[in-house]
């Protein structure tokens, strides 16, 4: 099973944020154990690095990213997707590249806290709880 996760995902595991992040390390344990294959967009990388990067050191962020890159496969955003972005009708245009990234990656869920930001997608937009408690562990 493919899932897109959206940055907010990812800084919610980086940053230990309450209450996610309980539920995000279920999310992260099912991808270090090959149950589910999670992909973010380079976009999302660099906004993490530079995000959660601001009050570590350059080292422990660095070491970080190389732990979470193994976790993640990471998809090139590219100029299809920002051509759809600037085109399609979304509020928000990191949501819409984002959006676009994940239709091109086939993937069978977005999971993100900003459900609403992804209205237009056709693929199901759902947030971690709400995939786990359809999950079968």
């Amino acid at each position: 099973m493919k899932l897109f996760i959206d940055t907010n995902i990812v800084l919610d595991l980086l940053q230990y944020r309450m209450p996610w992040i309980h539920d995000t390390l279920v999310l992260f344990q099912l991808a270090k154990d090959k149950r589910i294959e999670l992909i973010v967009s380079d976009l999302t990388f660099v906004n993490v690095a530079y995000i959660a990067g601001k009050n570590v050191d350059k080292k422990k962020m660095n070491e970080t990213l190389i732990g979470l890159k193994k976790l993640l496969t990471i998809v090139p955003i590219g100029d299809a997707c920002i051509e759809q972005a600037l085109y399609g009708d979304y509020a928000d245009f990191e949501d819409a590249v984002q959006c676009f990234a994940a239709k091109r990656e086939q993937v069978d869920y977005i999971i993100s806290r900003d459900e609403k930001g992804f209205k237009m997608s056709e693929i199901p937009v759902m947030s971690v709880t709400e995939f786990l408690d359809g999950f079968v562990l």
